[in-house]
Formats: structure tokens, sequence, C-alpha cells
């Protein structure tokens, strides 16, 4: 094992089939991104083999906000918007909006995702915005027209990655109070 940094040590063992980079004490600043592996020809030094990898360092994200907050105040029949945001994790947080009450959850990875309402084809849509940084907010967007029925109604965002426990999740509620007309 050949230390090449005080946090990197070479594994390399030709013979073997070995040729491993430990990277000790990760950091996100310094380690997370683009490695380039070269095997270089004896003598001329010339690139035999090249490869690429991306190495993500895993952080959990931020416990999930939702805005307007806890008591979404909502005038019937008015469109208004619920965002759930995490700031950080990397990789970016999977976002989920179960739709309490109604037993349906919607998950965040892609652009858009689509929410129906019981008893109804119309679907309500749901932009995600990723944050790309272990700095910035995830925010998924939940564009409504709430309802006279839709009082009281709860709206849970839930919030994981992959460097949290498996079964480990963040969440907020936001109870919906419409104002009739």
């Amino acid at each position: 094992m050949r230390e090449i940094k005080e946090s990197l040590q070479l594994d390399f063992r030709p013979k073997s089939g070995i040729y491993d980079l430990q990277i000790k004490n990760t950091s996100y600043n310094r380690d997370n991104g683009r490695f380039e592996c070269r095997i270089k020809a004896k003598g001329t030094g010339a690139d035999v083999h090249q490869e690429f990898y991306n190495l993500t360092v895993l952080t959990p994200p931020h416990p999930p906000v939702i805005s307007p907050g806890n008591v979404a105040v909502a005038t019937e029949d008015k469109p208004m918007e619920l965002t759930c945001s995490s700031i950080g994790g990397s990789p970016d947080p999977i976002i989920t909006l179960p739709f309490a009450g109604q037993g349906k959850d919607c998950l965040f990875e892609g652009s858009l995702t689509e929410w129906y309402r019981d008893g109804s084809s119309a679907p309500l849509q749901a932009a995600v915005l990723k944050g790309g940084s272990k700095d910035q907010p995830t925010n998924a967007t939940l564009a409504i027209v709430p309802r006279r029925e839709d009082d009281g109604v709860i709206f849970k965002c839930v919030v994981w990655n992959r460097a949290m426990n498996e079964g480990q999740r963040l969440e907020t509620t936001t109870t919906l109070n419409v104002n009739c007309k």
C-alpha cells in the first residue's frame, strides 16, 4: 500500500488485478467529484488505458420545511402552492409527499410528477427543482386549487437520501385550512 497524500492510499498489485484507491476521512469539498485512473506504458509513459469514476460523498439532508408553514391557510377555489424544501444532502434527497387521508404516495425523482384527487381524473402537477449540491435546497412544489372538502387535509413531506439509514426518514406536515367563499 503506497500513500499518495495523507488521505489517499493506492493499493497497486497488477499481478493480482488490484488497482484500488482508498480515500480516508472523506470531505465533500475535497473528494466529491470525478476521479481519473490511467495506466501508462513502462518507459514511454504513454497512456495505455484510462477510466473515469464519479465519487459521491454521502451527506444526509437537513429536515424538510413546508411553505407556507405547518398550517396552510387557503381560500376555496383560489390556486395556491405547497413547497417542501430540504437543504443539502449528497446526493440530492428524494422527497415524497404522501397525501394524508388519501393514502397516496407521490415520489419525486424526476422533474415532474402527477397527483390525482380521489374521484377525479384531472392531475395535480408537482414540480421538482433539485439542489445539485450539499448547500442548496431541493424543492418539490405542488400546485393545488383547494375545495371546501379539503379543509383539514394533511400534507406530509418526507425526505430521504442514501446517506441515511434504511428506514430512517425526516418528515414534517402541514394542515390545509380552507376559508370558504
